[in-house]
């Protein structure tokens, strides 16, 4: 008798999946975000994963990126596909390129910073938690928003603003 992939790893069973396809300059249903000058793209979602992973592509233009920041609850991967980033991680900075892999241990303050005129990049969380629902919130912020707006929405999801963006200097 055969064991599906599922009890042979101690793993209950989920509900069957099927495989999808998420074009170059598109989004998971739909859930494409605009927040702080840059473009984020919703690849898989946590609903697909049963809450395992999101995964996400970016687009960022020259010192984008975003504030010194926590995750609480998620680990994090960012992989370059276009591109040079300099990553924060705790005190140490790493510059990468395309084709680099970073991982990011929660509870670890981290940041990065567009180095190129144009980058991008591919990063998954897991478990997803909030993640989708922090990029939503944040993308809907007004103009007129504060740090403290933004700070909410981050404590609210399992994460905390912890400093300023990152600088080439």
């Amino acid at each position: 008798m055969a064991l599906s992939p599922h009890h042979t790893l101690g793993a209950a069973p989920a509900a069957q999946k099927k495989p999808f396809v998420v074009r170059h300059a598109d989004a998971r249903a739909a859930e494409h975000y605009h927040m702080m000058g840059f473009d984020l793209y919703l690849k898989v979602s946590g609903k697909d994963t049963d809450g395992q992973l999101a995964m996400f592509s970016g687009a960022y233009r020259k010192h984008d990126g975003p504030p010194l920041h926590v995750h609480y609850e998620q680990d994090e991967e960012f992989y370059i596909t276009e591109g040079e980033f300099l990553v924060q991680v705790g005190e140490e900075k790493f510059t990468l390129r395309v084709g680099d892999l970073i991982f990011l241990p929660r509870n670890i303050p981290h940041a990065f910073l567009t180095l190129s005129d144009t980058g991008r990049m591919v990063f998954m969380t897991h478990p997803s938690a909030g993640t989708e629902m922090l990029f939503k919130q944040l993308a809907a912020l007004p103009p007129t928003a504060t740090l403290d707006d933004a700070q909410k929405i981050h404590v609210a999801n399992g994460c905390r603003i912890l400093g300023p963006k990152l600088t080439a200097g």
